[in-house]
């Protein structure tokens, strides 16, 4: 039971995130106003069984009930993946890291969707994100690694932006500390590896085979996951 109320939990998280990831980079919206959900496109409010996660997308087939515009893939895929991380999260049997991991997707989810859209992560996103770290690492008993692993990762993606103006935002650099303080030196690496990978693979796809030396890649939206993915199964091993 414990397990599916996660699942659940995750699944209405993940709604709420929806609303997070629509409002937070766009400066006239407010997070809490206006209070119910809307339509981007026509503006009408959405009723709350036009709102149940997962759920009601498959019933409106994808279109608003008002105006009929196609609403984004985006936010049953993120409702679907939070209610997983939920699930996955339950099987950590410290409450306070199981806390932070929920807090920890919360974020990464949400740097994912905003970077690969605007190119930028929210500073609030990555307080958070420090926060979750800073809580791991306290419960792990403040090992000397993983602060060693977390400036040595910054410190690479400080290089690499400094090799190549504009290649690595400052908030990568920021986001790639708070996963080392809670993950640690070697799987630090492990982060890096499989997020450069993942956005190698964004690039090629979006440049039909070719690498475009010009080519701005959202790195958040591939380090965030994989630094949650990597410190889940390191959590649960």
């Amino acid at each position: 039971m414990w397990h599916f109320l996660n699942f659940l939990l995750g699944a209405v998280i993940g709604s709420f995130l929806n609303v997070v990831i629509y409002r937070l980079p766009r400066t006239h919206l407010s997070i809490v106003k206006p209070a119910r959900s809307i339509c981007p496109k026509c503006g009408a409010q959405i009723p709350w069984y036009d709102n149940v996660p997962i759920v009601s997308y498959f019933l409106l087939k994808g279109r608003c009930r008002s105006c009929g515009s196609p609403i984004s893939v985006r936010y049953p895929l993120v409702e679907i993946m939070s209610a997983f991380a939920f699930l996955a999260n339950s099987f950590i049997t410290n409450v306070v890291v199981y806390l932070s991991m929920c807090l920890f997707f919360s974020c990464a989810i949400v740097i994912s969707c905003i970077d690969l859209e605007f190119l930028a992560i929210p500073d609030v996103t990555l307080v958070l994100s420090w926060v979750s770290g800073l809580v791991i690492w306290w419960v792990r008993g403040f090992p000397v690694w993983n602060v060693l692993g977390a400036v040595v990762a910054m410190i690479l993606l400080w290089l690499l932006g400094v090799a190549y103006k504009g290649g690595m935002g400052e908030g990568d650099i920021v986001l790639i500390g708070a996963i080392g303080i809670a993950l640690g030196f070697i799987e630090s690496f492990y982060v890096l590896l499989l997020s450069s990978v993942s956005a190698i693979i964004y690039a090629l796809v979006k440049g039909k085979g070719k690498l475009d030396p010009k080519q701005k890649i959202p790195f958040g939206t591939f380090l965030a996951p994989a630094g949650y993915t990597i410190l889940l199964i390191n959590l649960l091993m």
